[in-house]
């Protein structure tokens, strides 16, 4: 079934770059400039840019606060530096990139990869985030599809420097969606040119063989992630291929008191499949402690 697609008003970023782990990170910022404005920083998943990931949600937030994300590196138009693309690699450059931006206290909304980095990063440094919203996060529940992938890019990482044909890569955004009317062209056009260059392919592979480390200590990482003890949210669609819905039990296992909304007419990716409805929820969330 279809469902009508808003209209996509891309939103006025205030684009920049900072260093951090050795690379070139571009940065997006929006909504206030003010000195004082509650921060909340976004984290985009594998293989996404900040645009796409949150383009369509930000204009349904506060406008009063102020949105920092960034495009990881490895992906968007960040640098693609050989590194080792694990957790705590990501966890470390989440915190160099906050403090290159002087940022001291904020908010963090993850989805998917960047869910998992979020709930790493905030139970290492509990006084620090003020809120955790997750987005159908990585490393709650197995992820049979994500472990063989990782297993391929640790035995078999030739495979990984093959171009993917342009059918491959439409009919895997596709799959991350429930009407793929909501997918824009360009962002199926670049996704296929991204994955053209050597680097993201690499960059691909390493996070994959990053996530088998991942899968063998996540009960251990999840009595760490359990440390934090603040607001969390955490919100996922009841159609996700990628990763399943069923993983919101493990994230209420590590947070009790999460509050949690599955959204129905959502795959993957709700945050371009069903902005308005995430961003009614994330607005009160992420305001209960930005006083």
């Amino acid at each position: 079934m279809a469902f009508a697609v808003e209209t996509f008003a891309p939103p006025a970023w205030r684009e920049a770059a900072l260093q951090a782990a050795g690379a070139r990170i571009a940065t997006f910022e929006c909504g206030s400039e003010a000195a004082g404005a509650p921060v909340v920083v976004l984290l985009h998943g594998l293989g996404q840019w900040s645009d796409a990931a949150w383009g369509r949600l930000i204009r349904h937030l506060d406008p009063s606060f102020r949105y920092l994300a960034f495009d990881w590196p490895g992906f968007g138009d960040s640098e693609r530096p050989a590194a080792r693309y694990d957790l705590s690699y990501f966890v470390r450059v989440l915190g160099l990139v906050a403090d290159a931006a002087g940022l001291d206290r904020f908010g963090l909304v993850g989805h998917s990869l960047g869910g998992c980095v979020a709930a790493a990063f905030a139970g290492a440094d509990i006084e620090r985030v003020t809120q955790l919203a997750l987005i159908a996060p990585a490393g709650f529940a197995r992820t049979p599809r994500f472990l063989v992938y990782g297993l391929a890019a640790t035995f078999a990482p030739a495979l990984f420097g093959w171009r993917p044909s342009r059918r491959f890569v439409t009919r895997t955004l596709r799959d991350a969606v429930v009407d793929p009317a909501v997918l824009e062209p360009s962002t199926l056009e670049r996704t296929y040119q991204i994955l053209g260059e050597t680097g993201a392919r690499d960059a691909y592979r390493r996070v994959y063989a990053g996530a088998v480390s991942t899968f063998a200590r996540r009960k251990r990482l999840h009595a760490q992630w359990a440390r934090y003890r603040g607001p969390v949210f955490c919100a996922w669609g009841r159609c996700d291929r990628y990763i399943s819905a069923g993983g919101l039990r493990d994230v209420v296992r590590v947070y009790p008191r999460a509050s949690t909304l599955i959204l129905e007419r959502s795959g993957h990716l709700p945050m371009i499949e069903e902005p308005a409805r995430l961003g009614e929820a994330l607005r009160p969330f992420l305001a209960q402690t930005s006083q």
